[in-house]
């Protein structure tokens, strides 16, 4: 199982480590990375997977709504932590950022080892649920410094991949199909998505000194360890049984996003406190993870 995890897990922090590397040699802009990032390959990406699946509805909705529920009660655990801290504004903004897991890039291939092929679709349905929450409510927690509740929040309909969801929803009821040459134009920049945004955090690393305060810390703590206990509680209030269960436990079980640290570059958030602790909490993972993984085995759903 170690052997298993190790396997899912070292080749994404080979990426962020070659980027790193080559950040040190050669001037990169983040910026622009993570610009291209949001209004290109994210959408590309929701759009290309969501389109061609089909997806049980049944669970489909349960993950949909432990996603939600997720995200309240780690909304509130956060704020309440937030406060505790004295944390305001864009501070308490970026720590607030920190609830949101990697459910692609480390949650898909960790499932698919873990759990066969049956495991990566079931990660899959959990990722389009909760890339729909980062990339909405994430990106009013990114803004919100700046702009009104009402501004920011139609700031974020702005974003494409609010519509790349809707219609990838509607291809797949309808069975509309695009072109095959605009299809696979579209799949090609999805495959972008996942290498960019662990090149951003490569070069973010490269760029900044890491954090060690102790919120950066906290933070840490409290997405891994309250994660995979909030999720144990919510798999069996919505009655997710079996594979659905394990699934749905480890994918919210994982560090922080890379995305947040490429939201906190584009909306200028506190960079490097979510650079920190998206890394931070990658590595603290491998020893958080790998014990989700060892009660996952203990229990029967």
């Amino acid at each position: 199982m170690i052997a298993a995890i190790l396997s899912a897990i070292l080749p994404v922090f080979l990426v962020v480590g070659l980027a790193f590397v080559v950040r040190r040699r050669f001037t990169l802009d983040a910026k622009t990375l993570s610009t291209l990032n949001i209004y290109l390959f994210i959408p590309c990406l929701v759009f290309a997977d969501l389109s061609q699946r089909r997806l049980e509805w049944a669970v489909f909705a349960r993950y949909a709504g432990g996603a939600v529920l997720m995200l309240l009660c780690m909304t509130a655990l956060l704020r309440f932590v937030a406060w505790l801290r004295g944390l305001d504004g864009a501070p308490q903004s970026a720590f607030m950022m920190t609830m949101f897991m990697n459910l692609g890039n480390f949650g898909l291939p960790l499932c698919k080892f873990a759990f066969g092929d049956e495991g990566l679709a079931l990660a899959v349905v959990v990722m389009v649920c909760g890339s729909f929450l980062q990339n909405s409510v994430g990106v009013y927690f990114a803004q919100r410094t700046h702009y009104t509740v009402s501004e920011s929040f139609r700031r974020v309909l702005k974003l494409p991949m609010m519509y790349a969801f809707a219609l990838a929803l509607i291809s797949q009821r309808t069975g509309f199909q695009l072109p095959l040459t605009a299809f696979r134009a579209i799949r090609i920049t999805a495959d972008a998505a996942i290498p960019i945004q662990l090149m951003i955090l490569g070069i973010l690393l490269a760029e900044t000194r890491l954090d060690t305060r102790a919120n950066v810390f906290i933070a840490t703590a409290v997405r891994l360890c309250a994660g995979p206990v909030l999720a144990l509680c919510l798999a069996t209030v919505l009655g997710l049984e079996g594979l659905a269960a394990k699934v749905f436990i480890l994918q919210m079980s994982g560090p922080v996003a890379v995305g947040m640290s490429a939201y906190g570059v584009q909306f200028d958030v506190e960079p490097r406190f979510l650079a920190s602790v998206v890394s931070w909490s990658f590595l603290c993972s491998i020893l958080s993870v790998s014990t989700v993984l060892l009660v996952l085995s203990k229990l029967s759903f």
